[in-house]
């Protein structure tokens, strides 16, 4: 399991009722004394903490989403620890996703592992932020280290070890950035292999990689998130649906061992 991950998330609707700087002041209070009553962002980030070491990246504009995402990929490259995970403000985890990630990022090889959710859309439409490939390739490794242990009840009663569960994706498909981790590997084979066309000087004067920058193309339009998984993930890089624990976006769960 990674000892160490850097962590980012927006908070733009907070930031629109208290102001930037309130925002952050806000989540880093909320960060100190976490409870029921705190931002579903600040759970997922406690239930890391809880289990790691984290450093965090918290942006109170994000007015360019793309742009927002690809400031927080140079923060995380540039903190050097071994991970990111990236967070929208209205996702959280059960400590048994935020367990699993952090197992599945430890790994030699170049990995990228997105959490499934749903997506928020009218009642009628039950949309999932990630196509589950109809030929699965999986992988699952048990979640047992430090002689601890995840146990679920199962269909008998019966208590049953949870396992890492890893579906991988076609080369060129991702999914939603709400939940979204990748290993330093990954991390150092998306900046060697962005061409250098997409750099650009930000309002800090730093150069950085527009990785999550839109796209039109053949009359489609290619947000941030699919851009990022067609166009910036080499195919070195290996993607991953985790499918451990429930992932709750706007209020509204997903149970990831069901997919």
């Amino acid at each position: 399991m990674l000892k160490q991950v850097f962590v980012s998330t927006a908070v733009y609707a907070l930031a629109h009722s208290l102001g930037m700087q309130g925002a952050l002041d806000e989540v880093a209070r909320q960060c100190k004394e976490p409870n029921r009553e705190s931002l579903p962002v600040v759970r997922t980030i406690t239930r890391l903490a809880n289990l790691c070491e984290v450093g965090l990246h918290v942006d109170g504009g994000a007015t360019y989403i793309g742009m927002m995402r690809s400031r927080a990929f140079h923060e995380a490259y540039k903190s050097g620890l071994p991970g990111w995970i990236t967070l929208d403000d209205d996702i959280e985890c059960t400590h048994a996703t935020a367990w699993a990630m952090l197992e599945a990022l430890d790994d030699p090889l170049p990995r990228i592992v997105l959490c499934p959710y749903m997506m928020r859309l009218p009642d009628a439409i039950n949309r999932i932020a990630l196509t589950v490939p109809t030929i699965r390739i999986e992988r699952s490794f048990p979640i047992e280290r430090d002689a601890f242990k995840i146990e679920r009840e199962g269909t008998g009663g019966e208590r049953v070890r949870e396992q890492v569960k890893l579906i991988e994706l076609p080369k060129g498909h991702g999914g939603g950035m709400g939940m979204v981790g990748m290993n330093r590997r990954a991390m150092e084979e998306i900046v060697q292999a962005a061409p250098p066309e997409i750099k650009w000087f930000d309002s800090d004067g730093v150069e950085k990689l527009a990785l999550f920058f839109e796209r039109l193309e053949d009359c489609l339009w290619w947000g941030e998130d699919t851009s990022f998984f067609k166009w910036r993930v080499p195919a070195t890089v290996t993607v991953e649906a985790l499918l451990v624990g429930t992932v709750s976006h706007g209020g509204i769960p997903l149970d990831l061992s069901k997919l």
